[in-house]
């Protein structure tokens, strides 16, 4: 009676360890396991097989979200196919950069233009073919992938706009140079989309409801905050999410922290009383919004920034505040930082 599988075997753990929780059949197969029993050990649902000849766990596979699946699905995809990097919003996830909804169908590679290979459509992703320069073609352990800045460029090309400005600023924030991305693209299809992106990404929006929260502002021609100001009576104390200096006024987001099923929730929320105790005695106004404002009611919050502006208006002097540097801390801000142009009526445009 043959014997039952119910844990996968030491050297196949040995083999996900060495992979990064995937391994191919070559591995295997140089390893001494043959097709035989990996296909057994997936019969046993304890492997699950991805595409071309690529293992992972079934167990992690199954409890993985999609994002992770389709990180893997992307991963096996460039090493199935020589010379291939993973790129666009597969890129994106695999630098962890911040990912909303569901992934696309079918993960992407690009592979640098040679003469006789053109682009491909196959049931497991899409090759496409670009020149794609050295500086741009990196590695995330065994996976070629393409760096953060072409990433967050190739992926505001097609991406919804606020899609793109969350991810383009968390690139920027690790230090992603997008205008240089916007220049090698020059006249690619989606460019223009990029382009924009590029310029309004801010290295200071720490946050995906950060971003969304400011993305409002832009869409809605309202005066954009400073990201991450630090406001305080005799110094640095607090840091807003958004900040209108001459308004007295600030935007918080309530998406960041869980407090659900945390042991510390009580003091989590009596902290922030105190802060906003706090803030409010500065003479700071305060809207706050959550992540279904930010991300499908947009014109609602954009008409509660716009009724916080009309009802704070704009003032002689700013209050005081502090520039965040990313890598810094809280530092003076220079002239150049200091909003100086807001319109003295604020209305919703139509």
């Amino acid at each position: 009676m043959p014997k039952v599988l119910r844990v996968l075997p030491d050297d196949v753990l040995a083999l996900l360890a060495a992979g990064r929780g995937m391994f191919t059949s070559g591995a295997a197969s140089a390893a001494g396991i043959r097709s035989g029993r990996l296909r057994r050990l997936v019969e046993a649902g304890l492997l699950a097989r991805v595409a071309y000849g690529h293992y992972v766990s079934a167990a992690s596979h199954e409890t993985s979200d999609a994002w992770d699946r389709h990180i893997l699905e992307a991963r096996a995809l460039s090493a199935a196919w020589q010379d291939t990097y993973v790129t666009g919003l597969s890129a994106a996830a695999l630098w962890r950069l911040p990912t909303i909804g569901k992934p696309p169908r079918r993960p992407a590679v690009v592979r640098p233009k040679v003469a006789g290979r053109g682009a491909t459509v196959t049931p497991h992703g899409r090759i496409l073919v670009a020149e794609l320069p050295h500086p741009h073609r990196w590695r995330i352990g065994p996976t070629r992938v393409v760096s953060r800045s072409w990433a967050a460029v190739d992926t505001a090309r097609s991406a919804p706009l606020r899609h793109g400005l969350v991810i383009a600023d968390a690139a920027v924030r690790a230090g992603a140079d997008l205008g240089e991305v916007v220049g090698f693209m020059r006249g690619w299809r989606g460019i223009v989309r990029a382009r924009w992106v590029a310029e309004h990404a801010d290295p200071c929006a720490e946050s995906p409801i950060e971003s969304l929260g400011r993305f409002t502002c832009l869409e809605f021609r309202l005066p954009l905050p400073v990201s991450n100001a630090w406001v305080g009576r005799d110094g640095p104390t607090f840091r807003v999410d958004g900040l209108w200096p001459y308004h007295w006024s600030a935007s918080e987001g309530d998406g960041a922290v869980k407090y659900d099923n945390r042991p510390d929730a009580a003091k989590i929320v009596a902290a922030q009383s105190d802060r906003e105790w706090y803030l409010r005695r500065l003479g700071l106004d305060i809207v706050r919004y959550d992540w279904d404002l930010a991300w499908r009611r947009r014109r609602e919050l954009a008409g509660r920034y716009a009724a916080l502006l009309r009802e704070n208006p704009v003032r002689r002097e700013p209050i005081r505040w502090w520039k965040d540097v990313p890598g810094v801390g809280p530092v003076d801000p220079e002239p150049s930082d200091w909003p100086s142009a807001y319109p003295s009526r604020i209305t919703l445009p139509g």
